[in-house]
């Protein structure tokens, strides 16, 4: 009877983590935002933001819609739009610091807030620095860090109590397009992160033990064209897809052609599959694609460059003929269409970038062709309102709960003497972590008891020092099995004193 309890006390405590942010509050730029608390999009237009948002928006709610705190990638303001203590002067880079002058920063979906899975006080921020262009004028960083924001302090307003962070990512990377999704525990998160010109994804988990960069996974053709633009990547609503486009620009002919890749994303392992590639041919008549987005069902994507609007049937067997027309810009608009996000009302929103203060609204996504019901320039933003470049706040889908992962993450609620391993069902690869674990020896059996890798460990000092093998991660140890078959199999590990911890894991 008490382990029921037990259990159930648990459900609940993962359920009240699922449900401790939302993103019913979204900050647009100076002295406006959209509210979604009465479960219609409505303008706020006593709004105090004075903060340049650009393209780097990212913010966060409580459960209520209240909101928490947001930044623009280089400043961090707090629930009463003011800049948070020790909320400035972090994310340098050669191209970074001159924007920071100018109060904005255009590298799109390059910051992104993350709740700590453990603490509701405390928030992590994520930050891509800007240092260098490529061929096609791209501001590309080459540094992925964090910041910790704690919301208990200044009476609630919050602080930032930790900056500018060891580097979880040290490489050239696509410009922008930090992505996070909800892990399938239904605490953690995982954010996904795409290497420059490249088919090589950076794989970085947040847990209750804090931020680790798993190891990479290389899936899909890279697109290499000296001078492609990114468009805007998105992930699906209930976290099981993840989208890019990128596009080229041939001067000499005007035309542009490109492609879209489309991933299945396995929320309990981290890993993409299903890899499907869209080829954009030159017969479009526009410069780039822009931006796309899932409808809330998964099935359709839509798909914009600056002056057109499509939807593409992800259940069609031929993916480019699927793709329909929904709308053109309207004549005689000084507008281009730009980001688009999915609302909290199921909607799918599309920002401009342009003088037009105004936002377009996808009001049924989920519907063909086009009963989708499009309609430009559906919410008429202030005319005081600066909104010139098109962000809207990049955020996770907080809404995601819990799912069945199957062996391993039951695990990851366990005491602080416990041994927890990342991901499970895993690859060639996984991390072993624990609060207080200090591991001294890992040993892998097979379901027969057969010893089929050992690892050795000692201190050193405070920094625990391990055999090439056994490789040192961010909170833990990134331990390599690809030399073992497919298979489950059991993990010992002993500490200093000799106390002993066992787990199982699978790979597959």
């Amino acid at each position: 009877m008490k382990k029921h309890l037990l259990t159930l006390f648990l459900l609940l405590v993962v359920q009240l983590v699922c449900l401790a942010q939302s993103d019913l509050y979204w900050k647009l730029g100076i002295n406006s935002a959209l509210d979604f608390n009465s479960g219609i999009p409505l303008l706020n237009l006593n709004d105090t933001c004075h903060l340049d948002l650009d393209d780097a928006s990212t913010g966060i709610c409580d459960k209520n819609g209240g909101l928490i705190f947001y930044s623009n990638g280089f400043e961090v303001y707090n629930k009463i739009d003011r800049r948070m203590l020790n909320g400035f002067n972090f994310n340098h880079g050669t191209l970074s610091d001159p924007y920071f002058t100018s109060g904005s920063y255009p590298l799109i979906k390059s910051t992104i807030a993350i709740p700590f899975p453990n603490n509701t006080n405390k928030f992590y921020l994520f930050y891509e620095n800007m240092e260098f262009f490529d061929a096609g004028s791209n501001k590309l960083p080459n540094k992925l860090r964090y910041l910790v924001v704690d919301i208990s302090l200044d009476s609630g307003l919050g602080d930032v109590t930790y900056k500018d962070s060891n580097l979880i990512v040290n490489d050239t990377l696509e410009a922008g397009n930090i992505l996070g999704i909800k892990h399938g525990n239904g605490s953690s998160y995982w954010s996904i992160i795409r290497h420059y010109h490249s088919n090589k994804f950076y794989r970085v988990l947040i847990d209750s033990f804090g931020v680790h960069r798993l190891n990479d996974q290389y899936i899909g053709d890279a697109y290499i064209d000296s001078f492609s633009f990114f468009g805007i990547a998105n992930t699906s609503l209930n976290g099981d897809k993840i989208a890019y486009v990128y596009q080229s620009y041939h001067a000499s002919q005007n035309l542009a052609d490109g492609q879209i890749d489309i991933f299945d994303f396995n929320r309990c392992t981290g890993f993409l599959s299903n890899y499907r590639k869209i080829t954009l041919p030159n017969t479009i008549d526009t410069t780039y694609a822009i931006s796309l987005c899932f409808s809330p069902n998964g099935r359709f994507l839509y798909l914009h460059d600056q002056y057109k609007l499509w939807q593409i049937d992800l259940y069609s067997t031929n993916l480019l003929g699927s793709k329909i027309l929904i709308a053109n810009r309207l004549q005689g608009e000084n507008y281009l269409f730009w980001q688009m996000k999915n609302g909290p009302d199921n909607k799918i929103y599309v920002a401009n970038n342009g003088s037009s203060k105004s936002l377009h609204v996808i009001n049924y996504p989920d519907s063909f062709g086009l009963a989708c019901h499009f309609v430009q320039k559906q919410i008429q933003l202030p005319s005081g309102f600066i909104y010139t470049t098109g962000g809207l706040p990049n955020e996770p889908n907080f809404s995601l709960g819990k799912i069945d992962c199957g062996v391993g993450v039951q695990e990851v609620a366990n005491t602080k003497e416990g041994l927890v391993i990342y991901p499970n069902p895993c690859g060639e690869r996984f991390l072993v972590t624990g609060e207080k674990l200090l591991v001294n020896t890992i040993e892998i059996m097979d379901v027969l008891g057969r010893t089929k890798i050992v690892r050795q460990a000692h201190h050193n000092g405070d920094v625990l020092a391990v055999d090439s093998p056994l490789q040192r991660g961010l909170g833990g140890f990134e331990l390599n099995i690809s030399n073992l078959p497919n298979g489950i199999y059991f993990l010992k590990a002993t500490d200093e004193k000799g106390k002993i911890y066992n787990s199982k894991f699978v790979k597959e």
